[in-house]
């Protein structure tokens, strides 16, 4: 079966991104992602993947990636000759469907925010990872906003259904919060 993550490092104001990349540099946080992905498939919209890939970080290796882009056979032929479709592949489908995946796979769906937005509202997810930084940094690129919590002190927008099941405060350098969650269980009478 496969299982459908989204998994996202938002700062205290809800930002993701700065300039097509994260501003922050939490060691702790990267390590979390790369031990929680490693050997799966990541999911990344092409301003994700492009701010990655003009800075060398992408294709991210030891994991399928995918990117999500209206230009998908514009991005095949121009990767075709650097990567094998195991390394990168390009889709116009949030689920994928055009793409080989093995069946025991977990598939993360990391960034950006068009992305985020279309994940929460077309995709069953089965989990959701979120990383909370305590400080802000100046985004211009932010997590979906609860629209309950305009006024307010930001709140991630995140289905109705799901509950938070886990919760811990990461130590280190730069400690953050490390959230699941997960939907509610189906209780049936």
């Amino acid at each position: 079966m496969i299982q459908k993550i989204l998994i996202a490092a938002i700062d205290k104001d809800g930002g993701i991104g700065k300039d097509g990349y994260m501003p922050w540099h939490y060691p702790a946080d990267l390590k979390l992602f790369m031990n929680l992905t490693m050997g799966h498939t990541i999911v990344m919209g092409r301003k994700t993947f492009d701010g990655m890939f003009d800075r060398e970080k992408a294709p991210l290796k030891g994991r399928k990636n995918i990117v999500i882009t209206s230009q998908a056979a514009d991005y095949r032929s121009r990767f075709a000759d650097q990567y094998s479709a195991s390394e990168l592949s390009f889709t116009d489908d949030i689920n994928c469907g055009d793409v080989e995946l093995a069946t025991d796979t977990k598939v993360f769906y990391c960034g950006g925010a068009n992305l985020y937005q279309q994940v929460l509202n077309l995709v069953n997810l089965d989990i959701i990872y979120l990383s909370r930084l305590d400080e802000s940094y100046n985004c211009d690129t932010f997590f979906p906003r609860n629209p309950e919590s305009i006024d307010k002190e930001f709140e991630p927008y995140l289905p109705p259904h799901f509950i938070s099941s886990f919760s811990d405060t990461m130590a280190g350098k730069n400690p953050f919060t490390f959230q699941i969650y997960t939907p509610k269980p189906l209780i049936i009478y």
